[in-house]
This record gives structure tokens, sequence and C-alpha cells, in this order.
């Protein structure tokens, strides 16, 4: 787990499901504490890495498994898919999103993690310095695209449209820690990009159909999670 604030918000979104007889797949389990969580919440886990994953008693573990490529596994195979702090590493996000969904089963369920690029002091920062949250500097040249850390850093709204065109409905958007400067901030700037994204958002589109989605998109964007939350925790439901 990246850190106590991700560890507990993931952990809190899969104890609402029940583990009875399902299985959950552990995408990237690093060091193996996710899978560990989702073991002793019930479920039986299979782990995967692109280097061997540790061992880790009762988990069964897959190894050279790259996220950019089709996953090794049948289609509908697993009730849960667990993805932490992992998609701002992949270069080919919506194939990822695609396997995902082609591996669950219909009414299962994913639970991602990612830093929030658009928190209200990750704005602030991008106003100030072209940075966003989780990319504060420029990634080191030294390091090719598939080793530099979060080089595919990915926008809310972004995850959003993927889930949403293969097959997903985000059941719950989840915060993780919230840093004093963005709270600070929040109610100097809150009725200026209430106003502007309102401008932008809604009543520069003209199609009703988007527009009604862009209104969904829109209370996600001002929800707690997103304007505070260092990182996100988002769980969505394949239909």
């Amino acid at each position: 787990m990246p850190n106590p604030s991700i560890s507990r918000s993931v952990k809190e979104a899969w104890s609402r499901e029940g583990a009875a007889g399902k299985k959950v797949l552990d995408l990237s389990c690093g060091g193996g504490a996710t899978s560990k969580m989702l073991t002793s919440h019930g479920f039986e886990v299979v782990a995967t890495d692109y280097t061997p994953p540790p061992p880790i008693q009762g988990i069964n573990r897959v190894a050279g498994v790259d996220l950019n490529e089709y996953l090794p596994f049948r289609s509908a195979t697993f009730n849960g898919v667990n993805l932490i702090e992992v998609i701002e590493h992949i270069e080919h996000q919506a194939q990822l999103i695609r396997e995902i969904s082609r591996v669950l089963r219909e009414g299962g369920v994913v639970v991602i993690s990612t830093p929030n690029i658009l928190n209200v002091l990750s704005r602030l920062r991008f106003l100030f310095t072209g940075f966003l949250r989780g990319r504060v500097r420029p990634a080191h040249y030294t390091r090719k695209p598939g080793q530099a850390p979060n080089i595919y850093l990915i926008h809310f709204y972004e995850l959003y449209y993927l889930l949403f065109h293969y097959g997903f409905e985000i059941v719950e958007l989840r915060k993780t820690k919230v840093k004093f400067a963005s709270v600070f901030f929040a109610p100097f700037l809150y009725p200026l990009m209430w106003l502007f994204s309102l401008e932008a958002v809604i009543r520069a589109e003209k199609d009703p159909v988007q527009r009604s989605y862009n209104w969904q998109i829109l209370r996600y964007l001002f929800n707690p999670a997103l304007l505070f939350s260092d990182n996100i925790v988002v769980k969505a439901r394949r239909k």
C-alpha cells in the first residue's frame, strides 16, 4: 500500500462487498499489502506483477503481466479487480480498462486509486508552475516512459469517460489524505471555479444529451474528494 490514507480508503471500498465465493484480481500488487487485505476480507485473490510477486500464503501469483497488453485470463473470470496507484504508470490506459471490463463478471466491481490532479492545490500549482499533483517537476530524462513515475497522470473525467464506455457505472468516490492548503484556498476560489465551469461545461454545450452527462461530471468535479483529496479512490460496477 502506498500510504495509510489510501490503504484505509481502499479497504473501506472493498469492505462493502460481500466476499463469500468471490474472486478478486489484484493487478500490479507490488509488495502484496492489498492482496493480504483482500484475503483477510475473505476474497479468493489472484495477484499479478510484471516481476514475480512476493510469496503470500493462500494467494495465487502470476508473474510477467504487462498491463499495457492483454490480460492473461479468460473473460468473466473475476468478481472484482483492484488497481491501486498503477494506472498513472500505464501507457495504454483505455486498453487496460477494456481488459478489466472483459475479465470481470456482470455486476463485478473495480477499485482504482490514482493521484488527484484536480484538487484545489494541484490547480494552483499548475497555474503558477505548469505542473500538477503527482508530477511536480519534469520526469528524469534518464528514465524511459515505461520506468518514469506518474508519467501518464489521468484526470478524473478521463477515467470517468473510459469507465463509461467500457460498461461501468461509478458507485463511489472516496477521499484519502486532505492537505490544509486545499481547504484554505477553496473558499476564495470556489465561486470562480463554479462560474467558469458552469459557462464552459454546461452553457457552452449545445447537445442536450451531452449536457446531461456534463452535469453528472460537474457534480463529481465539485465533490469534496476531488476538491481536497491528494489521491482519489474510484469504485465502479460493471453493468
